[in-house]
C-alpha cells in the first residue's frame, strides 16, 4: 500500500495547489461538481475522510465524467485502506471517461501493477496507444513503457513458480516484533540476525542476536554482549566462513562518518574484540549499510547512496588490502545497479553468486530478489529474478543461501507468523534458480608442531585450484590452531599453511559432501626439518612437471623469499616397482625439474641442491598400491639455516 499512498498523495497535493485556483482546468464544467469536489479536497487534507467521500460521489453523480473527481475518490479509498473500492472507482473513470482520455487508463493501470493483478495492468497500459504520448509527462511515460514490460515480465515469471515452502523458525529465533536480517556460518551451526525491540513505552532499539544449533536444533537466541551491543542500534550483521570475522551497521554514533557506518569485529580469546569503524574509504558522510562479508572475510560488499553511484542506493565492493586497510569501493556496474535501488547484497559462500534486492530490474513487485554471478573474466551476468513466489508484489529484502545451497533464509510479515517480520527458512532443490550457487562444504583442522602436538599454532592458510593456481581462500588459524576453511564440492586445491619459524605444510585436498578434520603438523626451521609436496605433479614415467604444479612451486617461491637464510635440497622420490637405476634417474630427473623451476623464478641456485634417492627412503613399506603412492613424492628438506 505504500506505493499508493504515494501516488494519490501526489494526486492530491498537485490538486491543493492547482485545481483550487485554476478552476478552468477541471474535465468538469458543472460549478456544482466542482464545488463538491473542492469541498471533499478540502476534508481530505484535514483528514476528514468520510465526509471527503461524501462530496466526491456527489460530485460524480452530478458530472459522471468528472475524472479528478474519480482520481480523489481513489485516493481517499486507498488511505481507508479499501483496495476494492479504490480499483472499482478507477474502472468507473475508465468506463465513464476513457474514450477521449488515456489518463484513466494510467491511473488504472499503475494501481493494478502495484496490486499484482498483472494481466489488468497489462491489458490497460496497451489500451493507451503511441498517438497518445504528449499527454503523458516523461516520467509517466518512463512509468507507461515500464510498466509494460514488468507486467508482461511478470505473468511469464508467475507461469513458472519454484518449489517455495517457507518453515517460521518458531519462538527460538522470532519474537512478536521484527526479526530480519539473517547471517549464517559456513558450518550452519551459527545463526545471527537483527531484532527491534521496545526499550520503553514509545522507542524501539535494534540489536543484533545469535543461537547455535544443538542435536541439529536452533537454540534459545542471545544478544550479542558488549562492546558489540550498545545504546545505538546496531544491525544488519554479515560473518566469515570461520565464524572469527563479523561486519555491521551502526547508526548515528559518536565514532560515525556518516548516518550510518559500517563496523568490524573479530573473535578471539573466546570473546569479541571492541568493534571498530572500518573507516575510510568504505565510510563517508553518506549512507553506508548492508555489508555482506565474503568466505573469507577479504571481500566486502555493501550498501550506499554516494556520490559517483547508478542510482539512489546502489551495491558497492572493497577488498582487504592488508591489515585494516580495505581498497576504495567500486561500483558494481551497470549491469547490477540501476538508476533505482538496489540493496541487501549477500555474496555466496562460493564468492561467485551474488543475491540482492532491486525495484530497477523487472520483477513482481517494488523490490524484487535477483541472482547474478561473476564470469571468469571477473564481469557480472545478467541479473535473473528468484522467482515466485518466493518475490512478490511487495517489498523482499535480504535473502541469504547456506554454503551448501540447500537451505535459504529470509524476513517476512506474512500470515501466521509471530507478529511484525520473522525469519523463515525454506529448502532449495537442484535447479531451483536459473541461476544457483555452487555448493561449498567446509573442512576444519588444527595446526601443531610436529614435534609436541600439545604445541598449537596460530597460522595461515592458503587454498588455490590446482588447475588454475587460482587464490580462492586466506584465512587464519587461531591461538588454539583451529581453522574452518570452505571448499567447492568435487575440486581438486592445494592447501598450504605457514607460520613464522616453521616449515610450510602442502596438502591437496578434494572434498565431496564430507566434512573431514584436517591435522596440519608444521615442522620447526631445523637442519633435517622436511616437507612433502603434495601439489607437485608428474605424469607416470615423466619427469615434466604437470602445470597444475604451479601453485605449489610458487609458494615454495614466497617462502623461500620471506627466509632468505635457507637452504633446501630438493629430493625425488618413488616407489619398488620397476628397475632401480631407472628409478634413481627418474627421481633425479623430477628433483632437478623442481630445481630448474625455483631458479627460473629467482631462487638463488646456491640455496639449492637436488638428488633421486629413488626408492631407498620410502615412508612406508611398499605393500599396497596406497602405500606407493605415498613413497612416490619429491620433498623439500633443510640443509643450511
Amino acid at each position: 500500500m505504500k506505493k499508493l499512498i504515494v501516488i494519490f498523495g501526489v494526486i492530491c497535493i498537485s490538486a491543493a495547489s492547482t485545481y483550487a485556483q485554476m478552476s478552468q482546468i477541471y474535465s468538469s464544467k458543472s460549478r456544482k461538481a466542482i464545488a463538491n469536489y473542492e469541498e471533499g479536497l478540502y476534508n481530505y487534507k484535514l483528514f476528514a475522510y468520510d465526509k471527503a467521500l461524501q462530496n466526491l460521489n456527489d460530485a460524480i453523480k452530478i458530472d459522471p465524467t468528472f475524472t479528478e473527481a474519480y482520481y480523489l475518490l481513489a485516493g481517499v479509498y486507498s488511505h481507508k485502506k479499501d483496495d476494492d473500492k479504490m480499483i472499482e472507482t478507477l474502472q468507473l473513470a475508465v468506463q465513464n471517461c476513457g474514450s477521449g482520455d488515456p489518463m484513466p487508463y494510467y491511473k488504472l493501470a499503475v494501481e493494478l501493477l502495484s496490486m499484482g493483478r498483472y494481466a489488468e495492468a497489462l491489458q490497460n497500459f496497451k489500451k493507451i496507444q503511441p498517438k497518445d504520448k504528449a499527454l503523458f509527462s516523461p516520467r509517466e511515460q518512463e512509468q507507461i513503457a515500464y510498466g509494460t514490460r514488468q507486467s508482461a515480465d511478470a505473468i511469464r515469471i508467475m507461469k513458472q513458480p519454484i518449489p517455495f515452502s517457507p518453515t517460521n523458525m518458531g519462538t527460538n529465533i522470532n519474537t512478536q516484533f521484527d526479526d530480519y536480517h539473517p547471517a549464517i556460518t559456513v558450518d550452519d551451526n551459527l545463526f545471527i540476525f537483527t531484532s527491534n525491540i521496545p526499550i520503553n513505552a514509545r522507542m524501539t532499539q535494534e540489536d543484533i542476536f545469535y543461537s547455535t544449533k544443538k542435536d541439529n536444533e536452533w537454540q534459545v537466541r542471545h544478544r550479542f554482549p558488549a562492546p558489540i551491543t550498545t545504546q545505538n542500534n546496531e544491525g544488519a550483521a554479515s560473518i566469515s566462513a570461520d565464524g572469527r570475522t563479523m561486519v555491521y551497521t551502526m547508526c548515528n554514533a559518536p565514532s560515525g562518518y556518516g548516518s550510518c557506518d559500517i563496523y568490524i569485529t573479530y573473535y578471539a580469546l573466546g570473546q569479541w574484540t571492541m568493534p571498530k569503524n572500518i573507516g575510510a574509504p568504505i565510510n563517508t558522510k553518506a549512507w553506508e549499510s548492508q555489508p555482506s562479508l565474503s568466505a573469507d572475510g577479504k571481500t566486502l560488499y555493501f550498501v550506499s547512496n554516494r556520490d559517483g553511484g547508478k542510482g539512489k542506493k546502489d551495491i558497492w565492493v572493497s577488498r582487504n588490502v592488508s591489515e585494516g586497510k580495505w581498497s576504495e569501493p567500486e561500483n558494481l556496474g551497470a549491469t547490477i545497479n540501476t538508476i533505482y535501488d538496489e540493496e541487501a547484497p549477500f555474496i555466496h559462500a562460493d564468492g561467485k553468486t551474488l543475491f540482492f534486492s532491486s525495484n530497477g530490474h523487472l520483477g513482481l513487485g517494488k523490490k524484487d530478489i535477483m541472482i547474478t554471478q561473476l564470469n571468469a573474466d571477473g564481469t557480472w551476468k545478467t541479473p535473473v529474478n528468484a522467482g515466485y513466489p518466493l518475490n512478490s508484489k511487495d517489498d523482499e529484502g535480504l535473502v541469504i543461501i547456506n554454503a551448501q545451497g540447500s537451505k535459504g533464509y529470509f524476513a517476512s510479515n506474512r500470515e501466521g507468523g509471530l507478529g511484525g517480520l520473522d525469519v523463515y527458512e525454506f529448502s532449495i532443490n537442484a535447479d531451483m534458480f536459473a541461476i544457483m550457487p555452487y555448493p561449498v562444504t567446509y573442512v576444519q583442522g588444527v595446526v601443531f608442531n610436529a614435534k609436541d602436538k600439545q604445541k598449537r599454532i596460530a597460522a595461515q592458510l592458503d587454498l588455490r585450484d590446482v588447475e588454475t593456481n587460482e587464490l580462492l581462500f586466506t584465512s587464519n588459524a587461531d591461538y588454539n590452531g583451529n581453522f574452518t576453511v570452505p571448499f567447492m564440492e568435487n575440486k581438486n586445491y592445494a592447501l598450504s599453511v605457514s607460520s613464522p619459524g616453521y616449515l610450510f605444510y602442502s596438502a591437496q585436498v578434494n572434498l565431496e559432501s564430507n566434512r573431514t578434520l584436517i591435522e596440519v603438523p608444521l615442522q620447526p626451521i631445523e637442519i633435517g626439518s622436511s616437507v612433502v609436496l603434495n601439489n607437485v605433479f608428474f605424469d607416470t614415467d615423466s619427469y615434466e612437471l604437470k602445470p597444475e604444479s604451479q601453485a605449489e612451486l610458487l609458494t615454495i617461491v614466497d617462502y623461500m623469499n620471506l627466509n632468505p637464510t635457507l637452504s633446501f635440497e630438493i629430493g625425488g622420490h618413488t616407489d619398488n616397482t620397476g628397475i632401480k637405476q631407472n628409478n634413481v634417474t627418474l627421481s633425479n630427473n623430477r628433483a632437478q625439474a623442481v630445481y630448474t623451476f625455483l631458479t627460473e623464478h629467482g631462487i638463488a641456485a646456491t640455496r639449492l641442491t637436488f638428488k633421486g634417492y629413488a626408492d631407498t627412503k620410502a615412508l612406508v613399506p611398499n605393500d599396497s598400491e596406497e602405500n606407493k603412492a605415498k613413497n612416490r613424492r619429491t620433498e623439500l628438506k633443510i640443509t643450511k639455516k
